[in-house]
Protein backbone atom coordinates (compact mmCIF):
# COMPACT_ATOMS: atom_id res chain seq x y z
CA UNK A 1 0.00 0.00 0.00
CA UNK A 2 2.94 2.50 0.75
CA UNK A 3 4.52 1.41 -2.36
CA UNK A 4 1.28 2.05 -4.15
CA UNK A 5 1.09 5.49 -2.50
CA UNK A 6 4.87 6.47 -3.64
CA UNK A 7 4.40 6.13 -6.99
CA UNK A 8 1.52 7.73 -7.57
CA UNK A 9 3.43 10.96 -5.46
CA UNK A 10 6.41 10.26 -7.72
CA UNK A 11 4.08 10.46 -10.89
CA UNK A 12 2.20 13.76 -9.95
CA UNK A 13 5.38 15.25 -9.36
CA UNK A 14 7.17 14.22 -12.70
CA UNK A 15 4.25 15.73 -14.88
CA UNK A 16 4.32 18.87 -13.19
CA UNK A 17 7.66 19.37 -12.97
CA UNK A 18 9.28 18.03 -16.23
CA UNK A 19 6.29 19.84 -18.58
CA UNK A 20 8.27 23.22 -16.98
CA UNK A 21 5.81 26.48 -17.84
CA UNK A 22 3.37 25.73 -20.37
CA UNK A 23 1.87 28.94 -22.40
CA UNK A 24 -2.00 29.09 -22.61
CA UNK A 25 -3.46 28.21 -25.45
CA UNK A 26 -5.50 30.83 -27.33
CA UNK A 27 -9.19 31.36 -26.06
CA UNK A 28 -11.97 32.04 -28.52
CA UNK A 29 -12.40 36.05 -27.29
CA UNK A 30 -9.05 36.21 -27.52
CA UNK A 31 -9.47 35.04 -31.69
CA UNK A 32 -12.98 37.58 -32.45
CA UNK A 33 -10.87 40.91 -30.90
CA UNK A 34 -8.18 39.34 -32.99
CA UNK A 35 -10.29 39.35 -36.11
CA UNK A 36 -12.35 42.56 -35.50
CA UNK A 37 -9.17 44.27 -35.37
CA UNK A 38 -7.79 43.03 -38.96
CA UNK A 39 -11.17 44.47 -40.86
CA UNK A 40 -12.45 47.18 -41.59
CA UNK A 41 -16.14 48.47 -43.07
CA UNK A 42 -15.46 49.87 -46.79
CA UNK A 43 -16.85 53.63 -47.02
CA UNK A 44 -18.81 54.92 -50.32
CA UNK A 45 -16.29 56.43 -52.19
CA UNK A 46 -18.49 56.68 -55.68
CA UNK A 47 -18.56 60.17 -57.50
CA UNK A 48 -14.90 61.61 -55.29
CA UNK A 49 -11.96 62.20 -57.33
CA UNK A 50 -9.63 59.08 -57.35
CA UNK A 51 -7.20 61.45 -54.67
CA UNK A 52 -9.95 61.70 -52.41
CA UNK A 53 -11.04 58.58 -52.34
CA UNK A 54 -7.58 56.90 -52.51
CA UNK A 55 -6.76 58.67 -49.11
CA UNK A 56 -10.01 57.65 -47.82
CA UNK A 57 -9.19 54.04 -48.23
CA UNK A 58 -5.89 54.42 -47.41
CA UNK A 59 -6.45 55.65 -44.33
CA UNK A 60 -8.26 52.65 -43.20
CA UNK A 61 -5.31 50.75 -44.14
CA UNK A 62 -6.44 49.48 -47.45
CA UNK A 63 -5.02 49.36 -51.19
CA UNK A 64 -6.16 50.96 -53.95
CA UNK A 65 -5.93 49.77 -57.82
CA UNK A 66 -7.45 52.44 -60.17
CA UNK A 67 -8.47 51.63 -63.49
CA UNK A 68 -9.71 54.30 -66.51
CA UNK A 69 -12.97 51.99 -67.70
CA UNK A 70 -13.49 53.99 -70.84
CA UNK A 71 -10.85 54.70 -72.80
CA UNK A 72 -8.24 52.72 -70.64
CA UNK A 73 -5.97 55.58 -70.66
CA UNK A 74 -2.94 56.04 -67.96
CA UNK A 75 -4.53 58.02 -64.87
CA UNK A 76 -1.20 60.59 -64.38
CA UNK A 77 -3.03 63.23 -62.34
CA UNK A 78 -5.54 61.34 -59.58
CA UNK A 79 -7.29 64.55 -58.93
CA UNK A 80 -8.57 64.73 -62.57
CA UNK A 81 -10.33 60.98 -62.44
CA UNK A 82 -13.69 60.55 -61.13
CA UNK A 83 -14.11 56.78 -59.36
CA UNK A 84 -17.29 55.49 -61.32
CA UNK A 85 -17.31 51.93 -59.67
CA UNK A 86 -15.92 50.19 -56.46
CA UNK A 87 -15.64 46.50 -56.77
CA UNK A 88 -16.14 46.56 -52.99
CA UNK A 89 -19.59 47.49 -51.69
CA UNK A 90 -20.34 51.01 -49.22
CA UNK A 91 -20.26 48.72 -46.02
CA UNK A 92 -18.57 45.80 -46.57
CA UNK A 93 -16.47 44.22 -43.94
CA UNK A 94 -12.76 43.54 -45.51
CA UNK A 95 -9.49 42.83 -44.23
CA UNK A 96 -6.89 45.44 -43.77
CA UNK A 97 -4.66 44.99 -46.75
CA UNK A 98 -6.42 44.17 -49.24
CA UNK A 99 -7.02 46.08 -52.38
CA UNK A 100 -10.17 47.88 -53.47
CA UNK A 101 -10.32 47.97 -56.90
CA UNK A 102 -11.94 51.61 -58.55
CA UNK A 103 -13.33 52.59 -62.18
CA UNK A 104 -12.48 55.66 -63.05
CA UNK A 105 -13.50 58.13 -65.89
CA UNK A 106 -11.59 61.34 -66.53
CA UNK A 107 -13.23 64.73 -65.48
CA UNK A 108 -12.89 66.13 -69.53
CA UNK A 109 -15.20 63.19 -70.60
CA UNK A 110 -17.41 63.49 -68.00
CA UNK A 111 -17.87 67.45 -69.20
CA UNK A 112 -18.02 66.75 -73.05
CA UNK A 113 -21.10 64.16 -71.86
CA UNK A 114 -23.09 66.23 -70.18
CA UNK A 115 -22.41 68.87 -72.55
CA UNK A 116 -23.21 66.81 -75.29
CA UNK A 117 -26.60 65.40 -73.22
CA UNK A 118 -27.61 69.25 -72.56
CA UNK A 119 -27.23 70.38 -76.05
CA UNK A 120 -29.63 66.93 -77.07
CA UNK A 121 -32.05 68.34 -74.52
CA UNK A 122 -32.16 71.56 -75.74
CA UNK A 123 -32.75 69.95 -79.40
CA UNK A 124 -35.46 67.89 -77.82
CA UNK A 125 -36.94 71.10 -76.05
CA UNK A 126 -36.69 73.25 -78.85
CA UNK A 127 -37.97 70.67 -81.21
CA UNK A 128 -40.95 69.61 -79.40
CA UNK A 129 -41.87 73.92 -78.49
CA UNK A 130 -41.30 74.19 -82.17
CA UNK A 131 -43.99 71.17 -82.81
CA UNK A 132 -45.84 72.74 -79.84
CA UNK A 133 -46.09 76.48 -81.49
CA UNK A 134 -47.02 74.52 -85.59
CA UNK A 135 -49.84 72.60 -83.77
CA UNK A 136 -51.43 75.39 -81.91
CA UNK A 137 -51.09 77.54 -85.18
CA UNK A 138 -52.68 75.33 -87.23
CA UNK A 139 -55.65 74.51 -85.26
CA UNK A 140 -55.72 78.89 -85.09
CA UNK A 141 -56.23 78.49 -88.74
CA UNK A 142 -58.12 75.37 -89.07
CA UNK A 143 -60.71 78.22 -86.24
CA UNK A 144 -60.54 80.91 -88.36
CA UNK A 145 -61.27 79.39 -91.45
CA UNK A 146 -64.41 77.49 -89.93
CA UNK A 147 -65.26 80.83 -88.66
CA UNK A 148 -65.02 82.44 -91.60
CA UNK A 149 -67.20 79.87 -93.51
CA UNK A 150 -69.68 80.18 -91.13
CA UNK A 151 -70.04 83.87 -90.87
CA UNK A 152 -70.17 83.66 -94.61
CA UNK A 153 -72.92 81.32 -95.02
CA UNK A 154 -74.69 83.40 -92.30
CA UNK A 155 -73.96 86.34 -94.67
CA UNK A 156 -75.42 85.03 -97.84
CA UNK A 157 -78.31 83.76 -96.09
CA UNK A 158 -79.22 86.94 -94.63
CA UNK A 159 -78.63 88.51 -97.88
CA UNK A 160 -80.80 86.01 -99.94
CA UNK A 161 -83.38 86.34 -97.46
CA UNK A 162 -83.35 90.33 -98.19
CA UNK A 163 -83.37 90.02 -101.54
CA UNK A 164 -86.69 87.90 -101.24
CA UNK A 165 -88.56 90.62 -98.68
CA UNK A 166 -87.32 93.61 -101.45
CA UNK A 167 -89.01 91.93 -104.71
CA UNK A 168 -92.80 92.61 -104.92
CA UNK A 169 -94.98 89.85 -105.06
CA UNK A 170 -96.90 90.11 -108.75
CA UNK A 171 -100.30 88.85 -108.60
CA UNK A 172 -101.17 86.08 -110.50
CA UNK A 173 -103.75 87.13 -113.37
CA UNK A 174 -105.79 85.27 -114.87
CA UNK A 175 -105.56 84.38 -118.88
CA UNK A 176 -108.84 86.26 -120.66
CA UNK A 177 -111.02 84.02 -122.16
CA UNK A 178 -110.32 83.47 -125.76
CA UNK A 179 -113.63 85.24 -127.74
CA UNK A 180 -115.89 83.13 -129.02
CA UNK A 181 -115.80 82.65 -133.10
CA UNK A 182 -119.24 83.65 -134.72
CA UNK A 183 -120.58 80.28 -136.00
CA UNK A 184 -119.52 80.21 -139.79
CA UNK A 185 -122.08 79.60 -142.59
CA UNK A 186 -120.58 78.79 -145.81
CA UNK A 187 -123.81 78.75 -148.97
CA UNK A 188 -121.00 76.25 -150.55
CA UNK A 189 -117.75 74.77 -150.92
CA UNK A 190 -116.12 77.61 -153.12
CA UNK A 191 -117.35 80.27 -150.32
CA UNK A 192 -115.16 78.05 -147.86
CA UNK A 193 -112.80 77.64 -150.23
CA UNK A 194 -112.57 81.88 -150.64
CA UNK A 195 -112.48 82.31 -146.84
CA UNK A 196 -109.11 79.53 -146.98
CA UNK A 197 -111.48 77.24 -144.54
CA UNK A 198 -111.66 73.98 -146.63
CA UNK A 199 -111.32 71.83 -145.91
CA UNK A 200 -113.94 71.20 -143.45
CA UNK A 201 -114.14 68.84 -140.63
CA UNK A 202 -117.05 67.82 -138.89
CA UNK A 203 -117.40 69.49 -135.78
CA UNK A 204 -115.70 72.97 -136.92
CA UNK A 205 -117.95 76.18 -137.13
CA UNK A 206 -119.09 75.72 -140.85
CA UNK A 207 -119.50 71.90 -141.24
CA UNK A 208 -122.50 71.44 -142.89
CA UNK A 209 -123.75 67.71 -144.17
CA UNK A 210 -125.02 69.50 -147.04
CA UNK A 211 -121.28 70.06 -147.81
CA UNK A 212 -119.83 66.55 -147.50
CA UNK A 213 -121.55 64.82 -150.37
CA UNK A 214 -120.21 61.65 -149.00
CA UNK A 215 -120.68 62.02 -145.60
CA UNK A 216 -116.89 61.12 -144.28
CA UNK A 217 -116.46 63.64 -141.74
CA UNK A 218 -114.47 65.94 -144.30
CA UNK A 219 -116.84 68.48 -146.60
CA UNK A 220 -115.35 70.74 -149.31
CA UNK A 221 -111.74 68.48 -149.53
CA UNK A 222 -111.09 68.52 -153.14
Amino acid sequence: MKKTLTLVVLAGLMLTGCGGKQEAAPTASTTAVAEVTDTVTVPGVMSLTLDKAEDQLKDLGLEVEAEDTVDGKSIMVKKNWQVTSQDSAEGARVAKGSTVKLGVKSLDKIAAEKAAADKAAAEKAAADKAAADKAAADKAASDKAAADAAAAAAKAAAEQAAAQQAVPQTPVQQAAPAPVAPAASYANCAAVKAAGAAPLYAGQPGYSTSLDRDRDGVACEN
